[in-house]
């Protein structure tokens, strides 16, 4: 699918996806997340037909022109797009990793269902990423947008990193929300197979303190890509649908008359 881009306030933000024009249809929105694959989370447009499906790439990723925004700053843009995109139409909103970090920032009041999968709430931790974007950084040397997003939302320089907190996300979760995340422990590091899960045992306490929050572990094994995993995948696709079926029970059952 090609993307579909939209200048909001916060600069370009790619879609793809399927929007009926018919009959009041519930929403879903995906925000993927740092350098995913160009179809990453596209399946869920032809999976989930019945709805409305919304991917979006953040700026920077899989051909979409950088941006100088903050993570409130794109959350706000995407709040502008999902307004003309879906309307006050009743939405379930998806965050994969770093879409997270927009995602649980979008205040909109049609939202009435939130899905993460593999969130993080502080990034001085996260080591297998922060070496992989200093390999980046390191053959990309003269891009100037690669440097400003690793170092905007995630501390990340050449040789530093400062820690970028986004606890105060936790506040957003106002909705029944599902976390989905990796078995294998973040710290402490060590060599490993496969990234280990970016959500902290800190951040699991704190999101499984919410009583709005359901938690699930994927089994042995599973990290980062826990949604690679055939039963996460499963579960995921589960909690989705019944996302869905309760916004679209939410749904008017017409259009307004003009």
């Amino acid at each position: 699918m090609e993307f579909l881009t939209l200048q909001t306030g916060a600069g370009p933000l790619g879609f793809v996806g399927r929007i009926h024009t018919d009959r009041p249809r519930p929403g879903l929105l995906a925000v993927s997340g740092s350098f995913p694959s160009k179809t990453y989370l596209h399946d869920l447009v032809d999976h989930f037909r019945g709805a409305n499906v919304l991917v979006v790439n953040l700026p920077g990723m899989s051909g979409v022109p950088w941006s100088s925004a903050t993570p409130a700053q794109l959350s706000e843009g995407l709040a502008e797009a999902v307004r003309r995109l879906l309307g006050d139409l009743p939405t379930v909103v998806l965050g994969a990793s770093t879409g997270n970090l927009v995602a649980l920032g979008l205040r909109l009041p049609n939202i009435c269902r939130r899905v993460a999968v593999e969130p993080f709430l502080q990034t001085r931790d996260l080591w297998p990423f922060i070496a992989n974007c200093r390999q980046r950084l390191a053959a990309n040397p003269g891009d100037s947008g690669l440097a400003h997003y690793l170092d905007s939302l995630f501390g990340i320089g050449a040789t530093t990193v400062e820690n970028r907190d986004y606890r105060h996300l936790l506040a957003a979760i106002t909705v029944p929300t599902t976390v989905i995340v990796g078995q294998i422990p973040l710290l402490p590091q060590r060599p490993l197979e496969v990234w280990p899960s970016f959500t902290s045992e800190e951040d699991r306490a704190a999101f499984e303190a919410n009583p709005l929050v359901t938690l699930h572990e994927g089994r042995a094994g599973t990290g980062h890509s826990v949604q690679a995993d055939p039963m996460a995948e499963a579960l995921l696709r589960r909690v989705l649908h019944a996302d869905l079926r309760e916004a679209a029970r939410l749904c008017p059952l017409t259009w307004p008359e003009a």
